[in-house]
């Protein structure tokens, strides 16, 4: 369902509107004199017009989870809106009351598997996760301990306790999939997908670590 705006508010999504394309174009040009002073000056009208719009509107307009976890602020902070990303949330709104409903968490308590090769071992090793509210809950042998959104400090701990050698990146990768999870609905089956192709990544590079070299 659209939102009807009056003669004011319509007067301000037209300001907004204007400053979300020039920011853009100024984000994507390929000029290397474009002074990024610039961007920001925009961006706070932007911003401006769209809290004075949001601030109008009941009921107030609806951003997905995520948007608002990655700014810090509540909607109805005058900084909220001082970036594209949640006006364009507000446009989007404005067209259509539904477009921001976030899918349902589907996995959450869901338990995965990883199947990572240690060369200490010579073989497989199944790490066990369960992805809560809080984070990844990793278990493995005698190990069991909750961890963060990242599977941080635990697994870290666990792995090099095993004398893996793993990619510096992959707490960053293991906290990209619980978000996925959440912003994207997405199924058990994807996010063991993710899982396994990161177990992969984890394994090749344990493989391919130098024993000639090492003393």
């Amino acid at each position: 369902m659209k939102v009807e705006l009056n003669k004011e508010q319509e007067y301000l999504r037209k300001i907004i509107e204007e400053k979300v394309n020039i920011i853009r174009d100024l984000i994507h040009s390929t000029d290397q004199n474009v002074n990024y002073f610039n961007i920001e000056k925009e961006e706070m009208i932007m911003g401006d017009a769209a809290h004075k719009l949001h601030m109008q509107l009941n009921p107030k307009p609806k951003h997905h989870r995520y948007m608002i976890e990655n700014r810090g602020l509540k909607p109805d902070d005058p900084e909220f809106y001082y970036h594209i990303h949640p006006v364009e949330d507000l446009l989007s709104y404005l067209d259509d009351t539904s477009a921001n409903d976030d899918p349902e968490d589907q996995t959450l308590d869901h338990s995965f598997f990883m199947n990572i090769y240690t060369r200490r071992w010579g073989h497989n090793d199944r790490y066990n996760f369960i992805r809560n509210e809080k984070g990844w809950h990793v278990s493995h042998l005698s190990y069991s301990e909750q961890g963060g959104r990242d599977a941080e400090p635990i697994l870290g701990y666990i792995l090099r306790h095993d004398s893996v050698s793993y990619p510096r990146t992959l707490s960053s990768l293991l906290e990209d999939i619980w978000y996925r999870a959440q912003e994207e609905g997405l199924t058990h089956e994807q996010v063991q997908k993710m899982l396994s192709d990161v177990a992969d990544w984890v394994s090749l590079t344990e493989r391919n670590y130098p024993n000639h070299i090492a003393r």
